[in-house]
């Protein structure tokens, strides 16, 4: 309620007419409330625009996908389809210096992917920004998460997506590093290695890493070409770093046992490798009969067998200057020599005679 009171003020003959106080808050004026409305409306707009551009939010758990190349390739396009909020990442790892590439393509425009390090929040490419495709090198070595994704004003909505999402990784920028020199075992060696060994429905894993530890980041086929950076070993088990050729080179780490010597892609054999028997007994108690046996040799002694056995599949023996250095992972192994025989025993029970002549040549 308004009350109003009227007094006169002194020396005048005026009346002024004044509010009476009151508990009542007072209502602005319409004016008043119009023009403040229209100073805030600016705030509030960018407020709600950048709800509507923000991811889906994540009130459901982000699927994840681990990413692989098939053999002899160096990238990998995969479809999928969002609805809502759904959030899906693709995992895959690679090295430092690697060039990746990534090409997004969806049927709703409000479709976008982000790329991240590892587990790291912050985004180095944000597709609602910077668009959906991205060309980089990378700066470390391990997981990179590509998250898909719906913008929240879409999502909300629940509205759908198909989308093609392809991406590639290329060699390093600059030559890598390497390390313990060029090897058939770990010195000397061919430039080429062929893989060799596998299982027909199986193939070689290449990794980040000379170790199972490290990520997959491509795959390899008997009888694939790969370019000899050099080996390591890692406990009883070498490690070799291979490049793989093609369009976009991949340079990664593979398991020694199956990589044996071979010829540039179009070449001639270097005349390293060598087949044969030796005497062996793959049973504790067995007389010793005969094994096939395959080699690739180095030089001084370093040299890569491959011995057949008679149930099926081979055995692996590393030598590094005459001496026994590795078998296949799991096994125990151990070496003595008899003058010009190099004996060896896995596991207690398998016998292997092994002549110089096998690890030297001649």
């Amino acid at each position: 309620m308004d009350r109003r009171w009227t007094s006169r003020i002194e020396g005048t003959g005026r009346r002024v007419t004044r509010s009476a106080p009151t508990n009542e808050p007072q209502r602005p004026s319409q004016q008043g409330e119009t023009r403040s409305m229209i100073k805030a409306k600016p705030f509030w707009f960018a407020t709600l625009m950048c709800l509507a551009l923000a991811p889906a939010s994540q009130s459901q758990p982000i699927q994840e996908k681990r990413v692989s190349f098939t053999a002899g390739t160096s990238g990998a396009t995969i479809q999928g389809a969002l609805k809502g909020e759904q959030i899906t990442d693709y995992l895959l790892g690679a090295s430092a210096g690697q060039t990746m590439t990534v090409e997004f393509s969806t049927s709703n425009p409000a479709g976008y992917f982000n790329l991240m390090i590892g587990n790291d929040p912050a985004a180095i490419h944000i597709g609602s920004v910077a668009g959906n495709h991205y060309s980089g090198v990378l700066p470390s070595s391990g997981d990179y998460r590509i998250r898909v994704y719906l913008m929240r004003s879409a999502a909300r909505r629940g509205e759908s997506a198909d989308y093609t999402l392809s991406v590639s990784i290329g060699g390093s920028t600059k030559p890598a590093p390497v390390t313990d020199d060029y090897a058939d075992g770990l010195a000397g060696g061919p430039d080429w290695w062929q893989v060799a060994g596998v299982a027909s429905n199986d193939t070689l894993n290449v990794r980040a890493g000379p170790g199972t530890g490290h990520e997959v980041i491509g795959q390899l086929a008997n009888g694939d070409r790969v370019r000899n950076m050099g080996c390591r070993m890692n406990g009883q088990t070498k490690w070799c770093q291979v490049e793989i050729q093609g369009d976009m080179r991949v340079t990664g780490w593979a398991a020694g046992r199956y990589l044996s010597e071979a010829a540039a892609p179009g070449g001639s054999s270097a005349g390293h490798e060598a087949r044969g028997t030796i005497p062996c007994a793959t049973a504790s108690g067995q007389p010793m009969g005969t094994c096939s046996f395959r080699v690739s040799r180095g030089s001084g002694g370093t040299a890569s067998v491959w011995v057949a056995l008679p149930g099926g599949g081979e055995r692996y023996l590393d030598f590094r200057e005459g001496q026994l250095v590795g078998s296949d992972p799991g096994t125990t192994a151990s070496h003595t020599r008899n003058g010009d025989l190099n004996m060896v025993s896995i596991n207690g029970t398998e016998r292997y005679e092994l002549p110089d002549a096998v690890l030297y040549g001649g």
